[in-house]
């Protein structure tokens, strides 16, 4: 189809049919690797599109709370997941990620059963010290 306006012909490129795009875009255009769905990439890298491993970041937000020694190490380990997936360092950046959830949850461990230690020791000076008081007598 021609412009009547002079310019260059509007309408679909004759030489190339109808779904196909210029420039090699399109599906069926260029040597753009396609994995299917399910299967692994080559070479163990991620396929196109693959997100980064999950950071466990809180777990380390749950350890500060609770035992806040071992929430450090997780902290560090759970912010160096994304750079070094952005790095192209896909085996360290699983396990640094690794690393901050068994860190998080050793800080939780810890800090859950020192919580409870100290409640338990509260509770019994409490009782020890009621006991004192009742069998106090004065003559």
């Amino acid at each position: 189809m021609t412009n009547p306006y002079g310019g260059p012909p509007s309408g679909p490129n004759p030489q190339q049919p109808y779904g196909q795009q210029p420039g090699g875009y399109g599906p069926s255009s260029g040597p753009m690797p396609q994995q299917p769905y399910g299967q692994p990439a080559p070479y163990g890298q991620p396929g196109y599109g693959a997100a980064p491993p999950n950071n466990n970041i809180g777990w380390g937000i749950g350890s500060i709370f609770l035992c806040w020694p071992f929430a450090i190490p997780s902290l560090i380990k759970a912010t160096s997941v994304q750079n070094l997936w952005l790095q192209g360092q896909y085996q360290q950046a699983q396990e640094a990620a690794a690393e901050a959830k068994k860190w998080g949850k050793i800080g939780i461990i810890v800090g859950a059963c020192g919580w409870g230690l100290l409640i338990l020791l509260y509770i019994a000076l409490f009782v020890i010290a009621g006991i004192a008081a009742t069998s106090y007598s004065s003559y």
